[in-house]
């Protein structure tokens, strides 16, 4: 009885060290498992978006995904404590407008693409999920690395910055941004972002 007894505590030990071990793992790839699961969702809506409400299905997927929010507060950085409540409202919607087209464009070149899930790791602003893309058509075209910063919103997560071959959205946006205020002021970026957005363009 003493080595039966002995033998079910082993077991039991070892069936709780996998299932901790386990969902260890589950709890550490739950930002990566959102990207993966949001990007096949994009990636099916964009290929399939025909109509008027295949559009505002996409449209919908989009806000479930970006914190335009924090977006706009890091491209403004600065200049966000300095705009009325109502700037940053219009300010904020606007840039949703022109990231959902820029995502849009992206996904739609990136159709033909396999895409690599290496992981998740700890950054200054959330979990960075790294990810590879490779052309599944040409084999000697460099492969893409694109990274996704994520943090939790409500108990939500959501994509804060994109970071592509090292270049950061949210830092590419800031730059333009602040070349067009300093020189021409506020207001007159806006107008910039409007009439973009007007076209069915994108910040680039």
């Amino acid at each position: 009885m003493n080595i039966i007894r002995r033998t079910s505590k082993v077991v039991t030990a070892f069936a709780l060290a996998i299932g901790l071990s386990f969902t260890s793992s589950v709890f550490a790839a739950e930002a990566e498992n959102f990207v993966k699961g949001k990007h096949t969702e994009l990636t099916e809506l964009v290929s399939k978006a025909k109509t008027a409400d295949d559009e505002k299905k996409l449209d919908a997927a989009f806000d479930a995904v970006f914190d335009y929010q924090a977006l706009a507060k890091a491209t403004l950085q600065d200049s966000w404590d300095a705009r009325t409540p109502a700037e940053r409202g219009e300010f904020t919607l606007v840039l949703k407008d022109l990231v959902r087209n820029a995502y849009r464009r992206n996904i739609k070149k990136t159709l033909g693409y396999e895409v690599d899930y290496k992981g998740e790791e700890d950054g200054e602003a959330g979990k960075v999920v790294r990810t590879v893309a490779h052309n599944k058509k040409n084999n000697r075209e460099e492969p893409v690395s694109i990274d996704y910063v994520v943090h939790q919103v409500d108990g939500k997560w959501l994509i804060n910055d994109i970071v592509t071959e090292g270049a950061s959205m949210a830092h590419t946006y800031r730059s333009q941004f602040r070349k067009v205020i300093d020189k021409k002021g506020f207001a007159e970026l806006l107008k910039r972002m409007k009439a973009k957005r007007d076209k069915g363009g994108d910040v680039e």
